[in-house]
């Protein structure tokens, strides 16, 4: 099978810019958003913004980067959906799905004879930019390798983890790691600041030490700034972190710090639509101090 043109549902903070990357790499996109509004600006020779999810099943495969399980169920299974209405040979979730419905997806594609991949995606907004995201397959062998231009078109690294929900399986213990990694960074830093370390002298000494890290340098700089659009919503990782909880729980797992670490989401969801990085404002009020540039 030759994949010409890719029905993308889901342009939103990632997806805009992975619509973007394939058609930069000659893909026909046919890109479905529910607020079509958010999205007409992309119209171009190898965009096209249509109107229904059934527009966007005539192509060769079919991509959802949606947000929640509730969004897929609605854009797969309900009315005028990708079930009722896809024409091409697989379909393929970029979003972060719990594990019963990523098996719910398969089912549906097996009843339908059509090639299922969960295929869920890290790197932030920067990165579906820049066409710089990790993502993680699972799904058989023979259909990855089938799609790694399209792969390729959307990311730099693609990792083939094994059968279906093995890609989910992967990204929920990414999940974990970024949260925990990221609330740790920022605790140091707080307790740093707090106790008259300058905040640049401590940046410094994280960033040459065994305690270096991408996620919290990275959002060392949005912080700084008091930028807190986001990049990846925090509700978002709370969600994922609960995901990740109850595979746990399935597992008879006990890892004493992911058990607090949706904990510290949870006291945050007030901030639920900013950037995962506001969590730093609990430790800041806590503390009484904000980190900013000087």
């Amino acid at each position: 099978m030759e994949i010409k043109t890719i029905g993308f549902v889901g342009v939103g903070t990632m997806g805009r810019g992975m619509v973007k990357n394939l058609a930069k790499s000659g893909f026909k996109v046919l890109a479905y958003n529910r607020t079509k509004e958010k999205i007409i600006d992309m119209k171009s020779d190898n965009i096209s913004v249509v109107d229904s999810i059934r527009g966007a099943c005539q192509g060769d495969i079919v991509i959802t980067c949606l947000p929640d399980d509730k969004a897929v169920e609605d854009a797969v299974f309900g009315k005028e959906g990708i079930m009722e209405n896809i024409k091409g040979e697989v379909f393929v979730d970029c979003g972060t799905t719990s594990i019963e419905m990523t098996k719910k997806l398969n089912g549906a594609c097996n009843g339908k004879k059509i090639e299922f991949l969960d295929a869920p995606i890290t790197g932030s907004k920067l990165g579906a930019e820049a066409g710089t995201m990790t993502i993680m397959v699972g799904g058989k062998k023979e259909v990855f390798d089938r799609c790694l231009g399209v792969f390729k078109a959307m990311g730099k690294t693609y990792v083939y983890c094994g059968p279906v929900t093995y890609g989910q399986k992967a990204k929920l213990a990414l999940q974990m790691a970024q949260a925990m990694i990221l609330e740790s960074y920022l605790e140091c830093i707080v307790f740093a600041v707090k106790n008259d370390v300058p905040l640049e002298a401590m940046e410094r000494i994280m960033e040459n030490s065994a305690a270096k890290n991408g996620v919290g340098m990275f959002k060392m700089q949005y912080i700084k700034k008091r930028d807190f659009e986001p990049h990846f919503m925090l509700k978002l990782m709370h969600k994922d972190l609960g995901l990740a909880e109850k595979e746990m729980k399935r597992l008879g797992m006990d890892l004493p710090l992911a058990k607090h670490i949706r904990e510290v989401f949870e006291k945050s969801m007030g901030r639920g639509e900013e950037d995962v990085s506001a969590i730093v404002k609990e430790l800041e009020k806590k503390a009484g101090i904000e980190l900013r540039e000087s």
